[in-house]
Protein backbone atom coordinates (compact mmCIF):
# COMPACT_ATOMS: atom_id res chain seq x y z
CA UNK A 1 0.00 0.00 0.00
CA UNK A 2 2.76 2.58 0.75
CA UNK A 3 4.19 1.87 -2.73
CA UNK A 4 0.76 2.36 -4.29
CA UNK A 5 0.38 5.66 -2.45
CA UNK A 6 3.77 6.87 -3.66
CA UNK A 7 2.91 5.89 -7.24
CA UNK A 8 -0.39 7.76 -6.93
CA UNK A 9 1.37 10.86 -5.59
CA UNK A 10 4.13 10.86 -8.22
CA UNK A 11 2.18 9.61 -11.21
CA UNK A 12 -1.24 11.24 -10.66
CA UNK A 13 -1.43 13.83 -7.92
CA UNK A 14 1.67 15.98 -8.55
CA UNK A 15 1.20 16.10 -12.36
CA UNK A 16 -2.46 16.97 -11.81
CA UNK A 17 -1.56 19.80 -9.42
CA UNK A 18 1.09 21.07 -11.84
CA UNK A 19 -1.35 20.85 -14.73
CA UNK A 20 -4.00 22.79 -12.82
CA UNK A 21 -1.47 25.46 -11.83
CA UNK A 22 -0.17 25.78 -15.38
CA UNK A 23 -3.69 25.94 -16.83
CA UNK A 24 -4.60 28.59 -14.28
CA UNK A 25 -1.44 30.62 -14.70
CA UNK A 26 -1.56 30.38 -18.47
CA UNK A 27 -4.49 32.74 -18.59
CA UNK A 28 -2.64 36.02 -18.16
CA UNK A 29 -5.80 38.06 -17.94
CA UNK A 30 -7.07 35.93 -15.08
CA UNK A 31 -3.83 36.47 -13.18
CA UNK A 32 -3.87 40.18 -13.96
CA UNK A 33 -7.45 40.53 -12.70
CA UNK A 34 -6.68 38.46 -9.61
CA UNK A 35 -3.67 40.59 -8.65
CA UNK A 36 -5.61 43.80 -9.26
CA UNK A 37 -8.55 42.63 -7.14
CA UNK A 38 -6.34 41.45 -4.26
CA UNK A 39 -4.38 44.71 -4.29
CA UNK A 40 -7.61 46.77 -4.33
CA UNK A 41 -8.75 44.88 -1.23
CA UNK A 42 -5.62 46.23 0.50
CA UNK A 43 -5.57 49.77 -0.92
CA UNK A 44 -9.30 50.58 -1.13
CA UNK A 45 -8.98 52.13 -4.60
CA UNK A 46 -8.34 51.03 -8.18
CA UNK A 47 -5.16 49.12 -8.96
CA UNK A 48 -4.42 48.72 -12.67
CA UNK A 49 -1.83 46.41 -14.24
CA UNK A 50 -1.00 46.46 -17.96
CA UNK A 51 0.38 43.74 -20.27
CA UNK A 52 1.01 40.95 -17.77
CA UNK A 53 3.00 37.93 -19.02
CA UNK A 54 3.78 34.57 -17.43
CA UNK A 55 7.20 32.94 -17.81
CA UNK A 56 7.70 29.20 -17.20
CA UNK A 57 11.45 28.77 -16.99
CA UNK A 58 12.00 29.90 -14.33
CA UNK A 59 8.43 30.43 -13.12
CA UNK A 60 7.87 34.17 -13.01
CA UNK A 61 5.58 37.08 -13.80
CA UNK A 62 6.17 40.50 -15.33
CA UNK A 63 4.01 43.41 -16.43
CA UNK A 64 4.57 46.72 -18.13
CA UNK A 65 2.87 49.31 -15.86
CA UNK A 66 1.12 49.71 -12.51
CA UNK A 67 -1.24 52.49 -11.38
CA UNK A 68 -2.37 52.52 -7.72
CA UNK A 69 -5.02 55.15 -6.92
CA UNK A 70 -5.02 57.10 -3.64
CA UNK A 71 -8.07 55.95 -1.60
CA UNK A 72 -8.32 59.42 0.00
CA UNK A 73 -8.03 61.31 -3.30
CA UNK A 74 -9.11 59.00 -6.12
CA UNK A 75 -8.13 61.42 -8.91
CA UNK A 76 -4.46 60.97 -7.97
CA UNK A 77 -2.24 57.91 -7.72
CA UNK A 78 -0.43 56.89 -4.56
CA UNK A 79 2.24 55.75 -7.01
CA UNK A 80 2.71 54.30 -10.46
CA UNK A 81 5.46 52.11 -11.85
CA UNK A 82 6.98 51.00 -15.10
CA UNK A 83 8.06 47.40 -15.65
CA UNK A 84 7.68 44.96 -12.73
CA UNK A 85 9.34 41.54 -12.87
CA UNK A 86 9.81 38.65 -10.39
CA UNK A 87 10.30 34.87 -10.16
CA UNK A 88 8.50 32.51 -7.75
CA UNK A 89 10.02 29.50 -5.98
CA UNK A 90 8.07 26.67 -7.67
CA UNK A 91 8.80 24.07 -4.96
CA UNK A 92 7.41 26.33 -2.24
CA UNK A 93 4.46 27.30 -4.43
CA UNK A 94 3.39 23.63 -4.41
CA UNK A 95 3.36 23.90 -0.59
CA UNK A 96 1.08 26.95 -0.74
CA UNK A 97 3.87 29.43 0.00
CA UNK A 98 4.88 32.45 -2.06
CA UNK A 99 8.64 32.86 -1.79
CA UNK A 100 10.17 35.46 -4.10
CA UNK A 101 13.92 36.09 -4.06
CA UNK A 102 13.90 39.36 -5.96
CA UNK A 103 11.42 41.77 -7.51
CA UNK A 104 12.41 44.47 -9.99
CA UNK A 105 10.24 47.59 -9.92
CA UNK A 106 11.21 50.25 -12.45
CA UNK A 107 10.28 53.92 -12.94
CA UNK A 108 8.34 54.52 -9.70
CA UNK A 109 6.46 57.84 -9.59
CA UNK A 110 4.66 59.17 -6.51
CA UNK A 111 1.46 61.23 -6.28
CA UNK A 112 0.75 61.48 -10.01
CA UNK A 113 -2.43 62.77 -11.62
CA UNK A 114 -4.98 60.27 -12.96
CA UNK A 115 -7.05 60.58 -16.14
CA UNK A 116 -9.95 58.58 -14.60
CA UNK A 117 -11.49 58.30 -11.14
CA UNK A 118 -9.82 55.58 -9.07
CA UNK A 119 -12.74 54.93 -6.71
CA UNK A 120 -14.07 51.40 -6.13
CA UNK A 121 -17.25 50.02 -4.53
CA UNK A 122 -17.92 51.63 -1.12
CA UNK A 123 -18.19 48.32 0.74
CA UNK A 124 -14.82 47.17 -0.60
CA UNK A 125 -13.32 50.55 0.23
CA UNK A 126 -14.50 50.35 3.86
CA UNK A 127 -12.94 46.95 4.51
CA UNK A 128 -9.64 47.81 2.80
CA UNK A 129 -6.51 48.08 4.91
CA UNK A 130 -5.39 51.56 3.86
CA UNK A 131 -8.79 53.17 3.36
CA UNK A 132 -10.69 51.41 6.11
CA UNK A 133 -8.09 51.66 8.87
CA UNK A 134 -8.64 54.42 11.41
CA UNK A 135 -5.82 56.90 10.96
CA UNK A 136 -5.12 57.29 14.66
CA UNK A 137 -1.96 59.42 14.47
CA UNK A 138 -3.53 61.69 11.85
CA UNK A 139 -6.66 62.22 13.94
CA UNK A 140 -4.73 62.99 17.10
CA UNK A 141 -2.41 65.36 15.25
CA UNK A 142 -5.35 67.03 13.49
CA UNK A 143 -7.02 67.77 16.83
CA UNK A 144 -3.80 69.16 18.29
CA UNK A 145 -3.29 71.34 15.21
CA UNK A 146 -6.84 72.71 15.43
CA UNK A 147 -6.15 73.65 19.03
CA UNK A 148 -2.89 75.34 18.04
CA UNK A 149 -3.79 77.16 14.83
CA UNK A 150 -6.31 79.74 15.97
CA UNK A 151 -7.63 83.01 14.57
CA UNK A 152 -4.70 85.43 14.39
CA UNK A 153 -4.54 87.93 17.27
CA UNK A 154 -5.32 91.60 16.82
CA UNK A 155 -2.18 93.73 16.63
CA UNK A 156 -4.08 96.97 15.99
CA UNK A 157 -4.23 98.52 19.49
CA UNK A 158 -7.19 100.77 18.65
CA UNK A 159 -9.29 97.79 17.53
CA UNK A 160 -8.00 95.72 20.43
CA UNK A 161 -9.07 98.27 23.10
CA UNK A 162 -12.40 98.90 21.42
CA UNK A 163 -13.47 95.25 21.27
CA UNK A 164 -12.08 94.26 24.68
CA UNK A 165 -14.53 93.43 27.51
CA UNK A 166 -13.02 91.16 30.16
CA UNK A 167 -16.30 90.38 31.98
CA UNK A 168 -18.11 89.35 28.79
CA UNK A 169 -15.20 87.18 27.68
CA UNK A 170 -15.02 85.34 31.01
CA UNK A 171 -18.78 84.71 30.97
CA UNK A 172 -18.61 83.36 27.41
CA UNK A 173 -15.75 80.96 28.25
CA UNK A 174 -16.71 77.29 28.66
CA UNK A 175 -14.39 76.68 31.62
CA UNK A 176 -13.09 73.12 31.77
CA UNK A 177 -11.35 73.92 35.07
CA UNK A 178 -14.66 74.63 36.84
CA UNK A 179 -16.16 71.40 35.42
CA UNK A 180 -13.09 69.50 36.55
CA UNK A 181 -13.34 70.94 40.07
CA UNK A 182 -17.02 69.92 40.22
CA UNK A 183 -15.96 66.39 39.29
CA UNK A 184 -13.40 66.43 42.11
CA UNK A 185 -16.09 67.57 44.57
CA UNK A 186 -18.16 64.51 43.69
CA UNK A 187 -15.06 62.36 44.13
CA UNK A 188 -14.43 63.89 47.57
CA UNK A 189 -17.96 62.96 48.66
CA UNK A 190 -17.48 59.39 47.40
CA UNK A 191 -14.16 59.07 49.23
CA UNK A 192 -15.69 60.54 52.39
CA UNK A 193 -18.37 57.85 52.35
CA UNK A 194 -15.71 55.21 51.77
CA UNK A 195 -13.67 56.60 54.66
CA UNK A 196 -16.70 56.44 56.97
CA UNK A 197 -17.16 52.77 56.08
CA UNK A 198 -13.47 52.07 56.70
CA UNK A 199 -13.57 53.85 60.06
CA UNK A 200 -16.62 51.85 61.15
CA UNK A 201 -14.94 48.65 60.00
CA UNK A 202 -11.82 49.60 61.93
CA UNK A 203 -13.84 50.20 65.10
CA UNK A 204 -15.37 46.73 64.70
CA UNK A 205 -11.94 45.14 64.37
CA UNK A 206 -10.70 47.19 67.29
CA UNK A 207 -13.50 45.80 69.48
CA UNK A 208 -12.56 42.27 68.42
CA UNK A 209 -8.99 42.93 69.59
CA UNK A 210 -10.27 44.17 72.95
CA UNK A 211 -12.40 41.03 73.31
CA UNK A 212 -9.38 38.86 72.54
CA UNK A 213 -7.36 40.76 75.13
CA UNK A 214 -10.04 40.00 77.78
CA UNK A 215 -10.10 36.30 76.83
CA UNK A 216 -6.33 35.97 77.06
CA UNK A 217 -6.17 37.94 80.33
CA UNK A 218 -8.81 35.65 81.80
CA UNK A 219 -6.50 32.64 81.48
CA UNK A 220 -5.00 31.85 84.94
CA UNK A 221 -1.72 29.91 84.54
CA UNK A 222 -2.04 28.65 88.10
CA UNK A 223 -5.35 27.00 87.32
CA UNK A 224 -3.96 24.97 84.40
CA UNK A 225 -3.64 21.79 86.45
CA UNK A 226 -5.56 19.27 84.35
CA UNK A 227 -5.96 18.19 80.72
CA UNK A 228 -9.35 19.82 80.28
CA UNK A 229 -8.24 23.28 81.47
CA UNK A 230 -5.04 23.13 79.45
CA UNK A 231 -6.91 22.07 76.28
CA UNK A 232 -9.45 24.84 76.78
CA UNK A 233 -6.68 27.43 77.17
CA UNK A 234 -4.93 26.16 74.00
CA UNK A 235 -8.17 26.42 71.99
CA UNK A 236 -8.68 29.97 73.28
CA UNK A 237 -5.13 30.98 72.33
CA UNK A 238 -5.32 29.34 68.86
CA UNK A 239 -8.65 30.99 68.09
CA UNK A 240 -7.24 34.32 69.26
CA UNK A 241 -4.18 33.95 66.99
CA UNK A 242 -6.42 33.07 64.03
CA UNK A 243 -8.69 36.06 64.69
CA UNK A 244 -5.73 38.41 65.13
CA UNK A 245 -4.29 37.26 61.78
CA UNK A 246 -7.64 37.84 60.07
CA UNK A 247 -7.84 41.30 61.63
CA UNK A 248 -4.29 42.02 60.49
CA UNK A 249 -5.14 41.11 56.87
CA UNK A 250 -8.29 43.26 56.95
CA UNK A 251 -6.49 46.26 58.43
CA UNK A 252 -3.60 45.93 55.94
CA UNK A 253 -6.05 45.76 53.02
CA UNK A 254 -7.92 48.82 54.30
CA UNK A 255 -4.60 50.63 54.79
CA UNK A 256 -3.54 49.92 51.20
CA UNK A 257 -6.95 51.08 49.95
CA UNK A 258 -6.71 54.36 51.89
CA UNK A 259 -3.16 55.06 50.70
CA UNK A 260 -4.08 54.28 47.08
CA UNK A 261 -7.10 56.58 47.23
CA UNK A 262 -5.05 59.39 48.75
CA UNK A 263 -2.23 59.05 46.18
CA UNK A 264 -4.64 58.86 43.21
CA UNK A 265 -6.76 61.74 44.40
CA UNK A 266 -3.73 63.89 45.16
CA UNK A 267 -2.60 63.32 41.57
CA UNK A 268 -6.04 64.38 40.28
CA UNK A 269 -5.96 67.53 42.42
CA UNK A 270 -2.54 68.35 40.99
CA UNK A 271 -4.07 68.58 37.52
CA UNK A 272 -6.31 71.51 38.45
CA UNK A 273 -3.53 73.97 37.59
CA UNK A 274 -3.21 72.47 34.11
CA UNK A 275 -6.93 72.98 33.45
CA UNK A 276 -6.74 76.55 34.76
CA UNK A 277 -3.75 77.26 32.52
CA UNK A 278 -5.51 75.85 29.44
CA UNK A 279 -8.66 77.85 30.20
CA UNK A 280 -6.71 81.09 30.41
CA UNK A 281 -4.98 80.35 27.10
CA UNK A 282 -8.43 79.84 25.54
CA UNK A 283 -9.56 83.11 27.07
CA UNK A 284 -6.60 84.99 25.59
CA UNK A 285 -7.37 83.41 22.23
CA UNK A 286 -11.00 84.56 22.48
CA UNK A 287 -9.81 88.08 23.32
CA UNK A 288 -7.35 87.78 20.41
CA UNK A 289 -4.56 89.12 22.59
CA UNK A 290 -1.29 88.66 20.73
CA UNK A 291 1.18 86.21 22.29
CA UNK A 292 4.39 88.11 21.84
CA UNK A 293 6.74 85.16 22.29
CA UNK A 294 8.76 82.90 20.03
CA UNK A 295 6.06 80.23 19.83
CA UNK A 296 3.42 82.77 18.85
CA UNK A 297 5.65 84.25 16.16
CA UNK A 298 6.39 80.85 14.60
CA UNK A 299 2.68 80.01 14.44
CA UNK A 300 1.90 83.32 12.74
CA UNK A 301 4.76 83.09 10.28
CA UNK A 302 4.74 79.44 9.10
CA UNK A 303 2.07 77.68 11.18
CA UNK A 304 -0.46 76.93 8.44
CA UNK A 305 2.12 75.68 5.96
CA UNK A 306 4.01 73.49 8.43
CA UNK A 307 0.89 71.92 9.89
CA UNK A 308 -0.23 70.90 6.40
CA UNK A 309 3.09 69.13 6.03
CA UNK A 310 2.74 67.59 9.50
CA UNK A 311 -0.61 66.03 8.55
CA UNK A 312 1.03 64.53 5.48
CA UNK A 313 3.78 63.01 7.66
CA UNK A 314 1.20 61.53 10.05
CA UNK A 315 -0.85 60.05 7.21
CA UNK A 316 2.14 58.16 5.83
CA UNK A 317 3.01 56.96 9.34
CA UNK A 318 -0.55 55.64 9.66
CA UNK A 319 -0.39 53.94 6.28
CA UNK A 320 2.84 52.18 7.22
CA UNK A 321 1.62 51.03 10.63
CA UNK A 322 -1.77 49.85 9.33
CA UNK A 323 -0.39 48.00 6.30
CA UNK A 324 2.41 46.07 7.95
CA UNK A 325 0.31 45.23 11.00
CA UNK A 326 -2.37 43.54 8.90
CA UNK A 327 0.08 40.99 7.51
CA UNK A 328 0.57 39.28 10.89
CA UNK A 329 -0.89 35.81 10.28
CA UNK A 330 -3.48 34.20 12.50
CA UNK A 331 -2.64 30.67 13.69
CA UNK A 332 -4.34 27.87 11.82
CA UNK A 333 -7.12 26.27 13.83
CA UNK A 334 -7.62 22.54 13.59
CA UNK A 335 -10.75 20.87 14.98
CA UNK A 336 -10.33 17.08 14.63
CA UNK A 337 -13.39 14.79 14.72
CA UNK A 338 -14.22 13.12 18.03
CA UNK A 339 -12.09 10.11 18.89
CA UNK A 340 -9.62 11.00 16.15
CA UNK A 341 -6.01 12.00 16.50
CA UNK A 342 -4.51 15.39 15.74
CA UNK A 343 -1.27 16.20 13.94
CA UNK A 344 1.00 18.46 16.02
CA UNK A 345 3.29 20.57 13.84
CA UNK A 346 6.71 21.15 15.35
CA UNK A 347 8.63 24.32 14.46
CA UNK A 348 10.81 24.04 11.38
CA UNK A 349 14.43 25.02 11.84
CA UNK A 350 14.48 26.52 8.35
CA UNK A 351 10.79 27.16 7.83
CA UNK A 352 9.25 29.63 5.41
CA UNK A 353 6.38 32.06 6.03
CA UNK A 354 3.44 31.98 3.66
CA UNK A 355 4.66 35.20 1.95
CA UNK A 356 8.30 36.27 1.77
CA UNK A 357 9.69 38.75 -0.74
CA UNK A 358 13.36 38.76 0.11
CA UNK A 359 14.37 41.76 -1.97
CA UNK A 360 12.71 44.44 -4.11
CA UNK A 361 14.93 46.54 -6.35
CA UNK A 362 13.33 49.93 -6.98
CA UNK A 363 14.17 52.58 -9.54
CA UNK A 364 12.23 55.81 -9.96
CA UNK A 365 12.40 59.17 -11.57
CA UNK A 366 10.62 62.29 -12.68
CA UNK A 367 7.45 62.16 -14.73
CA UNK A 368 7.90 61.89 -18.46
CA UNK A 369 8.67 65.26 -19.99
CA UNK A 370 9.49 66.90 -16.66
CA UNK A 371 11.97 69.76 -16.87
CA UNK A 372 13.54 68.84 -13.52
CA UNK A 373 15.28 65.49 -13.85
CA UNK A 374 15.45 63.16 -10.84
CA UNK A 375 16.51 59.53 -10.58
CA UNK A 376 16.48 57.24 -7.52
CA UNK A 377 17.38 53.63 -6.72
CA UNK A 378 16.68 51.62 -3.61
CA UNK A 379 15.88 48.35 -1.89
CA UNK A 380 13.05 46.93 0.19
CA UNK A 381 14.07 43.75 2.01
CA UNK A 382 12.35 40.93 3.88
CA UNK A 383 8.70 41.72 3.23
CA UNK A 384 6.89 38.82 4.90
CA UNK A 385 3.71 37.91 6.75
CA UNK A 386 5.67 36.47 9.71
CA UNK A 387 8.86 38.21 10.77
CA UNK A 388 9.39 35.75 13.62
CA UNK A 389 10.05 33.01 11.08
CA UNK A 390 12.28 35.09 8.80
CA UNK A 391 14.01 36.68 11.81
CA UNK A 392 14.25 40.01 10.01
CA UNK A 393 12.24 43.26 9.99
CA UNK A 394 11.24 44.98 6.77
CA UNK A 395 13.98 47.40 5.74
CA UNK A 396 13.76 50.02 3.03
CA UNK A 397 16.39 52.39 1.66
CA UNK A 398 16.32 54.79 -1.25
CA UNK A 399 18.95 57.17 -2.64
CA UNK A 400 18.44 59.62 -5.46
CA UNK A 401 20.14 62.42 -7.38
CA UNK A 402 18.88 65.01 -9.82
CA UNK A 403 19.86 68.12 -11.65
CA UNK A 404 20.97 71.21 -9.67
CA UNK A 405 22.75 68.83 -7.22
CA UNK A 406 19.49 67.61 -5.70
CA UNK A 407 19.77 64.56 -3.45
CA UNK A 408 17.33 62.22 -1.70
CA UNK A 409 17.93 59.73 1.08
CA UNK A 410 15.16 57.61 2.63
CA UNK A 411 15.42 54.79 5.17
CA UNK A 412 12.81 52.86 7.12
CA UNK A 413 12.41 49.84 9.40
CA UNK A 414 9.19 47.99 10.25
CA UNK A 415 9.80 45.56 13.10
CA UNK A 416 7.05 43.08 14.06
CA UNK A 417 9.20 40.41 15.71
CA UNK A 418 8.11 41.33 19.26
CA UNK A 419 4.77 42.07 20.91
CA UNK A 420 5.24 45.85 20.60
CA UNK A 421 5.71 46.94 16.95
CA UNK A 422 8.45 49.48 16.23
CA UNK A 423 8.61 51.65 13.09
CA UNK A 424 11.36 54.11 12.24
CA UNK A 425 11.67 56.40 9.20
CA UNK A 426 14.09 59.08 8.16
CA UNK A 427 14.26 61.14 4.99
CA UNK A 428 16.30 64.06 3.71
CA UNK A 429 16.05 66.19 0.57
CA UNK A 430 18.63 68.78 -0.46
CA UNK A 431 18.74 71.53 -3.08
CA UNK A 432 15.08 71.10 -4.01
CA UNK A 433 13.53 73.94 -6.04
CA UNK A 434 10.50 75.18 -4.10
CA UNK A 435 7.74 76.56 -6.28
CA UNK A 436 5.65 77.94 -3.43
CA UNK A 437 5.67 78.18 0.37
CA UNK A 438 2.92 80.08 2.20
CA UNK A 439 3.68 82.63 4.93
CA UNK A 440 1.21 84.20 7.33
CA UNK A 441 -2.47 83.64 6.57
CA UNK A 442 -5.48 85.49 5.22
CA UNK A 443 -5.71 87.67 8.36
CA UNK A 444 -2.03 88.34 9.02
CA UNK A 445 0.43 89.39 6.33
CA UNK A 446 -0.66 86.93 3.62
CA UNK A 447 2.40 86.25 1.46
CA UNK A 448 4.26 83.57 -0.43
CA UNK A 449 7.82 82.47 -1.00
CA UNK A 450 8.61 81.50 -4.59
CA UNK A 451 11.66 80.31 -6.49
CA UNK A 452 13.44 79.28 -3.30
CA UNK A 453 15.77 76.34 -2.68
CA UNK A 454 14.88 74.03 0.20
CA UNK A 455 16.78 71.46 2.26
CA UNK A 456 14.58 69.32 4.49
CA UNK A 457 14.83 66.34 6.80
CA UNK A 458 12.37 64.33 8.85
CA UNK A 459 12.70 61.59 11.46
CA UNK A 460 9.77 59.55 12.80
CA UNK A 461 9.92 56.93 15.55
CA UNK A 462 6.81 54.88 16.40
CA UNK A 463 7.25 52.37 19.26
CA UNK A 464 3.80 50.87 19.90
CA UNK A 465 1.19 53.64 20.17
CA UNK A 466 3.75 56.38 20.79
CA UNK A 467 5.16 58.65 18.11
CA UNK A 468 7.93 61.23 17.98
CA UNK A 469 8.40 63.14 14.72
CA UNK A 470 10.82 65.97 13.98
CA UNK A 471 11.15 67.95 10.78
CA UNK A 472 13.62 70.66 9.79
CA UNK A 473 13.41 72.94 6.76
CA UNK A 474 16.02 75.34 5.46
CA UNK A 475 14.85 77.89 2.85
CA UNK A 476 17.32 80.07 0.95
CA UNK A 477 17.56 82.26 -2.15
CA UNK A 478 13.91 83.07 -1.64
CA UNK A 479 11.70 85.62 -3.38
CA UNK A 480 8.86 87.18 -1.35
CA UNK A 481 5.45 88.19 -2.69
CA UNK A 482 3.14 90.11 -0.31
CA UNK A 483 -0.53 89.89 -1.25
CA UNK A 484 -1.61 92.99 0.73
CA UNK A 485 -0.07 96.06 2.33
CA UNK A 486 0.80 95.96 6.03
CA UNK A 487 -2.39 96.70 8.05
CA UNK A 488 -0.71 97.47 11.42
CA UNK A 489 2.63 97.97 13.13
CA UNK A 490 3.18 94.26 13.75
CA UNK A 491 2.72 93.37 10.09
CA UNK A 492 4.97 96.25 9.11
CA UNK A 493 7.73 94.97 11.42
CA UNK A 494 7.45 91.39 10.13
CA UNK A 495 7.48 92.64 6.55
CA UNK A 496 10.62 94.73 7.13
CA UNK A 497 12.47 91.80 8.71
CA UNK A 498 11.47 89.38 5.95
CA UNK A 499 12.57 91.81 3.25
CA UNK A 500 16.01 91.92 4.86
CA UNK A 501 16.73 88.19 4.66
CA UNK A 502 17.38 85.67 1.87
CA UNK A 503 16.60 82.54 3.91
CA UNK A 504 15.55 81.10 7.26
CA UNK A 505 15.14 77.78 9.13
CA UNK A 506 12.02 76.07 10.49
CA UNK A 507 11.81 73.29 13.09
CA UNK A 508 8.70 71.22 13.85
CA UNK A 509 8.24 68.45 16.41
CA UNK A 510 5.14 66.34 17.15
CA UNK A 511 4.99 63.76 19.93
CA UNK A 512 2.30 62.10 22.00
CA UNK A 513 2.07 61.14 25.65
CA UNK A 514 -1.00 59.51 27.25
CA UNK A 515 -2.78 59.59 23.90
CA UNK A 516 -2.62 63.36 23.34
CA UNK A 517 -0.37 65.23 20.92
CA UNK A 518 2.10 67.99 21.73
CA UNK A 519 3.42 70.31 19.03
CA UNK A 520 6.48 72.56 19.01
CA UNK A 521 7.18 74.95 16.14
CA UNK A 522 9.99 77.48 15.84
CA UNK A 523 12.03 79.48 13.34
CA UNK A 524 15.32 81.30 13.63
CA UNK A 525 13.44 84.62 13.13
CA UNK A 526 11.16 84.23 16.18
CA UNK A 527 13.38 86.04 18.67
CA UNK A 528 13.92 89.06 16.42
CA UNK A 529 10.22 89.33 15.61
CA UNK A 530 9.01 89.01 19.21
CA UNK A 531 11.54 91.56 20.52
CA UNK A 532 10.61 94.19 17.92
CA UNK A 533 6.84 93.74 18.31
CA UNK A 534 7.05 93.63 22.11
CA UNK A 535 8.92 96.93 22.19
CA UNK A 536 6.01 98.64 20.38
CA UNK A 537 2.84 97.09 21.81
CA UNK A 538 4.04 94.84 24.61
CA UNK A 539 3.14 97.14 27.53
CA UNK A 540 -0.44 97.72 26.35
CA UNK A 541 -0.94 93.99 25.80
CA UNK A 542 0.37 93.29 29.32
CA UNK A 543 -2.19 95.70 30.81
CA UNK A 544 -5.09 94.08 28.96
CA UNK A 545 -3.86 90.62 29.85
CA UNK A 546 -3.57 91.58 33.54
CA UNK A 547 -7.16 92.84 33.52
CA UNK A 548 -8.33 89.63 31.88
CA UNK A 549 -6.38 87.58 34.40
CA UNK A 550 -7.94 89.45 37.31
CA UNK A 551 -11.50 88.74 36.12
CA UNK A 552 -10.65 85.13 35.31
CA UNK A 553 -8.97 84.48 38.69
CA UNK A 554 -11.95 85.93 40.55
CA UNK A 555 -14.19 83.21 39.11
CA UNK A 556 -11.75 80.32 39.33
CA UNK A 557 -10.40 81.08 42.79
CA UNK A 558 -13.92 81.19 44.21
CA UNK A 559 -14.48 77.62 43.00
CA UNK A 560 -11.06 76.50 44.19
CA UNK A 561 -11.71 77.91 47.70
CA UNK A 562 -15.00 75.97 47.92
CA UNK A 563 -13.21 72.81 46.90
CA UNK A 564 -10.30 73.35 49.31
CA UNK A 565 -12.74 73.67 52.21
CA UNK A 566 -14.34 70.37 51.23
CA UNK A 567 -10.98 68.75 50.48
Amino acid sequence: RPKMRKKFIYVVLIPLVILLIVVYLFHNKWIESGIEYAAEEVVGAKVEIDNLHLNFSPLGIEWAQTHVANPHNTWRNLFETGKVKFNIDFNQLLRGKYIIDEVEVNDVLIDTKRSTDGAIDKDRNKRAILAGEKLSFSKLADQAIKNTVTIPPVFDLVKLRKGFNADSLVKALDMSSVKYIDTLKTRVNDLTNQWSTIKNDFETQKQKVLDIEKQISAINPGALNNVQSISSAIVTVNNSIKTVNEIKEIVNARSVSVKTNVVNFTELVGRVDDHVKNDFEKLKSMARLPSINTKGMANLLVGNEMYKRAMNYMSWADYARATVKKYQPEPDKESPPRMKGQDIKFPEERGYPKLWIKKIKITGGSEKGALEYFRATGLAENISDNQRITGSPINISLDGVGNNNRTLKLTGTFDRRNEIPVDKFSASLTNVPLREFSLGNSNFLPSKITDAVMNSSIKISIPGNKIDATAELNLRNLTLHFETDAKNLAEQIVREILLGIDGFNVQLRLWNTSGSFDIALSTDLDERLSQRISALIGEEVKKLQAELRQRFDAVVQQEIQKFNTLY
